[in-house]
């Protein structure tokens, strides 16, 4: 390489004291480097229960009690970038479509997933039910090698679309919009096609806090097996302070102004009913102003504060009934770290919290020469050890 040619050139001209003086200074900074990573790679478990425990000793992605981000692309956005990229082979994946009417109006989607070359070979008594994240399609990245990681372990996938990740927009003919009402109606469609088998809800983000949210709220149904949450922001009044007025808020809102040119019609068309301004939405910069114009209303609460704090995933996540793995960064800057219940665990034994210093945001982007999603391999662990000792 020409550069490194020239510097060991440079190098060898130089003076042999100098020559020493500055290999002293780089292997001092490479020993500080390699330092630094080191520290920041370190899980953190929290858990009550005897059953984790023995997940936690028996879990191989869980062994050696670390995380390694890539080590020149660690920083919180590097990890962000990263984790758009596509680090399984998805070409032989299918998205099936399917439709079904929710109770109070309007068309739930959900998608079947499986390979084009041939039918994987699913366990019968399990499907994983997977929620994205605010605005993510079904296709994003993070999801599709998802997909290939559950159907290589025999577990078939299926993801729910909510109304505001669809390409079109379907509002309630009547009522509230109510999103554990939606979610209800999509796992009982998932069940009416597959009656024995119980489902492993998967959440991601919003809709990691979704999952959970319902978990707790139906905590008596016994459709579910048990839980996955990845990079939920669990207190919603601690994130939107957070991401106020930075890039991250400006990426969101251009996700969420995207659905509103989509479906202007709509959205004009149930102006009188829901009392809300097509305009007002369309002028909002902040996430703020566009929850107090169009989500507040349409959930029925008084502003984007009430709502905010009654979606908020930490109230609810002590009553969940079933096993949750909720999976977090530090350095997530979606999320405010301290509204992160790690501590609801002595409470409820059924919850078990991995905290990483590095990350991101679905981040979790590892490896050297190959890269990875690492939170994949503890995903597919916890399914096995779920899956087996059910």
């Amino acid at each position: 390489m020409p550069f490194l040619d020239q510097f060991f050139v440079t190098l060898g001209a130089l003076p042999k004291n100098k020559r020493m003086m500055l290999m002293t200074a780089i292997g001092l900074s490479i020993f500080y480097f390699l330092t630094k990573y080191y520290r920041n790679t370190k899980l953190r478990v929290f858990f009550s229960s005897e059953k984790f425990a023995e997940f936690v000793k028996w879990a191989p992605s869980l062994k050696s009690g670390r995380f390694y981000p890539f080590p020149l692309l660690s920083s919180a956005l590097a990890q962000c970038l990263l984790s758009k990229g596509k680090y399984l082979d998805d070409s032989d994946l299918i998205q099936s479509r399917d439709s079904f009417n929710y109770p109070n109006g309007g068309t739930g989607r959900i998608e079947w997933i499986t390979l084009k070359s041939k039918e994987p070979k699913f366990n019968p008594k399990v499907i994983a039910f997977i929620l994205p994240g605010l605005s993510s399609q079904s296709t994003a990245s993070y999801l599709r090698d998802l997909y290939i990681t559950l159907i290589n372990q025999g577990i078939r996938p299926v993801v729910f679309v909510p109304r505001f990740n669809d390409d079109k927009l379907f509002l309630p003919d009547h009522g509230l919009l109510n999103l554990f009402d939606d979610i209800h109606a999509a796992v009982l469609y998932v069940k009416s096609k597959y009656p024995d088998a119980k489902l492993i809800g998967i959440g991601h983000s919003y809709g990691a806090n979704a999952i959970v949210n319902y978990l707790g709220f139906h905590n008596t149904e016994k459709n579910f097996l048990a839980g996955i949450s990845i990079a939920n922001p669990y207190d919603f009044p601690k994130a939107s302070a957070l991401t106020r007025g930075t890039i991250i808020e400006k990426y969101l809102m251009t996700g969420i102004k995207e659905i509103v040119r989509n479906n202007l019609d709509t959205l004009t068309q149930h102006s009188e009913r829901y009392k809300w301004s097509v305009e007002e939405m369309q002028r909002a910069k902040q996430l703020r102003e566009f929850d107090n114009a169009f989500v507040a209303k349409i959930m029925g609460m008084k502003d984007a504060d009430d709502y905010y704090d009654k979606i908020s995933s930490e109230k609810r996540v002590w009553n969940v009934e079933v096993p949750l793995l909720s999976i977090n960064a530090e350095d997530d800057p979606f999320v405010d770290f301290k509204g992160v219940p790690i501590d609801a665990h002595k409470k409820n034994k059924n919850l078990l919290f991995i905290v990483t210093k590095k990350g991101a945001h679905i981040g979790w982007v590892g490896g050297l020469f190959k890269l990875n999603r690492w939170y994949l391999s503890v995903v597919s662990d916890y399914i096995t050890w779920i899956t087996e000792n059910s």
